[in-house]
């Protein structure tokens, strides 16, 4: 079958108001030559998605007792002061609504770069989540945390006057470790029993039904339930993480963990790059949309995913995905795409790699099925995973780069109203 029309009989109910706004750009002369690959250039193979259950691990771990996102002890605190001033943030000040900037440690740090970004609601507080990944000398010269793997952020912004946080680390089963789909050996550290690190990019994470979905570039999806964050003791050294010998749990000096419930392994999708929740046939039926990342030097389609999740979190295993082949302002394929949102007939992706325009290289792409070509909007520099935020239609996203990158503060998590990009 061919990819331009391969969609699954699904309909989609969300409807969004109609906005027009000049904040488009045209493709530059340099970018339309390598974009010349076609939506029909190549055929797709069925998808095969299995999962692994892996709740008796995370159950191992229940007698260290487990703690709900609104039981924990958030430890830091962000500000909306300045977020807008940000290195390459371009958003026009008409549609510019709410964000913030971590502390400055945070801003600074060049041993974590964020990527998702995800939100829910939990004991009558408003939450965002935020993944980072550890980074390695190949991203940063003489930056070795790469085998810390994965952390996650929860942000209380129920009041965006008073917004706190914390890190928390994720974890698997140390049994993957001799599993080289699911764990990366990198740097020493030191390893004890129980569990390890999470070693991947984490791209992307959505939420749906009290679990988050992370995902993992070549194997799929990696699965968390938030009701199962676990405490752990402090590690003066930051260099140890699992069980010690006399029970206690050690995480590189964070206070808590999340250890992983079990992954979907995904062919003929990667490389993941991000993922977000979407609707299907009725509000009622829900997708986990995924895409690609992808670059106009390669001869592979960009694609977005649609994979059917039930009312319980669970992705379908016999379903196959909807698939989409989005088409960008020139008519070619959508290259380095970083977030992805699914909205009735609509794809809004961020994408990064294109050229310089208002102190930034990304853009916010919206793709009409069966159009001719895409709409881009100007879109703060670093951008990566989308979240749409279903209560308020608020489209949430973040920048990733370190304050030393470009002599001042880049990270940024802000929103803007999803109306004023249909």
């Amino acid at each position: 079958m061919k990819l331009h029309a391969y969609h699954f009989p699904l309909a989609f109910s969300l409807c969004l108001a109609a906005c027009s706004k000049n904040m488009t750009d045209q493709a530059a002369p340099g970018d339309k030559a390598s974009q010349q690959q076609t939506a029909n250039a190549a055929t797709l193979a069925a998808s095969t998605v299995t999962f692994t259950d892996e709740s008796s691990f995370v159950n191992s771990l229940s007698s260290y007792g487990f703690k709900t996102p609104d039981q924990l002890d958030l430890n830091r605190v962000a500000s909306t002061s300045g977020y807008n001033t940000v290195y390459g943030f371009n958003i026009p000040a008409a549609n510019q609504v709410t964000g913030f900037k971590w502390n400055s440690g945070d801003e600074q740090t060049q041993e974590w770069r964020p990527q998702g970004i995800t939100g829910f609601s939990r004991g009558g507080r408003k939450f965002l989540l935020v993944t980072w990944y550890g980074v390695d000398p190949g991203t940063i010269a003489g930056i070795n945390n790469q085998h810390k793997g994965v952390r996650i952020s929860l942000v209380d912004i129920t009041n965006m006057a008073n917004i706190t946080y914390r890190h928390i680390l994720l974890v698997q089963n140390a049994a993957n470790m001799s599993n080289s789909a699911l764990y990366k050996p990198s740097n020493p550290y030191t390893q004890l029993d129980a569990f390890c690190p999470v070693t991947i990019h984490a791209g992307g994470v959505a939420y749906y039904a009290g679990k988050i979905y992370v995902a993992d570039t070549n194997l799929g999806i990696r699965v968390f339930d938030l009701d199962t964050f676990v405490p752990a003791a402090g590690d003066a050294t930051e260099t140890r993480i699992g069980k010690e010998s006399n029970g206690d749990l050690k995480a590189f000096n964070y206070a808590y963990i999340l250890p992983q419930t079990g992954y979907y392994k995904i062919t003929n999708a990667k490389p993941f790059s991000c993922i977000e929740l979407g609707e299907g046939a009725t509000s009622a039926d829900k997708y986990l949309w995924t895409s690609q990342y992808i670059t106009s030097s390669e001869t592979a389609t960009p694609q977005a995913f649609g994979f059917p999740i039930n009312t319980a979190g669970q992705v379908s295993t016999t379903t196959q995905p909807t698939v989409i082949v989005p088409k960008d302002n020139d008519s070619g394929n959508v290259y380095g795409i970083q977030g992805v949102f699914r909205a009735g007939s609509k794809t809004f992706m961020t994408i990064t790699g294109t050229s310089s325009y208002l102190g930034s290289t990304a853009r916010l792409v919206r793709y009409n099925d069966g159009t001719a070509a895409g709409t881009r909007y100007r879109w703060p520099h670093g951008a990566e995973d989308l979240f749409r935020d279903s209560a308020t239609g608020y489209l949430w996203n973040l920048t990733e780069y370190e304050t030393a990158k470009y002599g001042q503060d880049n990270r940024v998590v802000f929103a803007v109203r999803l109306s004023d990009y249909d």
